[in-house]
């Protein structure tokens, strides 16, 4: 009696030790996705820096992928953050990006005695004039400039389009085209701080 008693107590400290950790797991999966949410968009707000967003898209998927159907509370935090997320892309998407102006790397050089390289461009440090050299600095620098700014606004309407393609699937599987459902997420998006323009994209893919 005394073995089957340690063994039966073994066997239920085992258990226990399994399923705690799950547990703990299951009830901190919503803070460990919204604190990463919530840096991954801050750290974009930051340094506009087209990864740190995706990031951000990457892990809302993730998060999705085990949403039931019929798990109102668990949709409706999907959707949060769906909102979010699309609320930071907006106000980083430049709407006067042309992609037919496409950039020029570096810039028109002066007339110097400097140096040249095979590129056209000229090494700065060899313009003997100082003003002269100053302005060429700047304009190689705006060139930088626009190069980078033109390829993360790209970047971000790639994201865009990649992000509405999967949000109209994750609202055509868990949501219906029952006015309760309907009511629910026009709740979600009055609430959110998405522009008007967003919520009318976003309307026009709710089922």
């Amino acid at each position: 009696m005394l073995y089957v008693s340690m063994a039966t107590g073994w066997l239920l400290g085992i258990g226990c030790i399994l399923v705690l950790p799950l547990a703990e797991q299951a009830l901190g999966t919503m803070d460990f996705t919204d604190q990463h949410l919530a840096e991954n968009l801050a750290a974009f707000e930051a340094n506009q820096d087209p990864a740190s967003i995706y990031q951000a898209l990457e892990l809302i998927e993730a998060s999705e992928r085990d949403i039931h159907i019929g798990d109102t509370a668990a949709r409706q935090r999907a959707v949060e953050r769906r909102l979010r997320f699309f609320a930071a892309l907006d106000r980083a998407i430049d709407p006067s990006w042309n992609p037919e102006n496409l950039p020029v790397r570096g810039a028109a050089p002066p007339p110097t005695d400097g140096i040249v390289y095979s590129s056209g461009e000229v090494d700065p440090a060899t313009i003997s004039d100082p003003a002269v050299r100053a302005d060429y600095e700047r304009a190689l620098q705006a060139s930088k400039d626009y190069e980078r700014w033109y390829d993360a606004q790209f970047q971000l309407r790639q994201i865009d389009d990649r992000a509405m393609r999967f949000f109209a699937l994750f609202l055509s599987e868990k949501y219906t085209h029952s006015a309760a459902d309907r009511q629910e997420f026009e709740a979600l998006l009055a609430a959110s701080p998405v522009n008007p323009v967003r919520k009318e994209r976003l309307r026009a893919i709710a089922p």
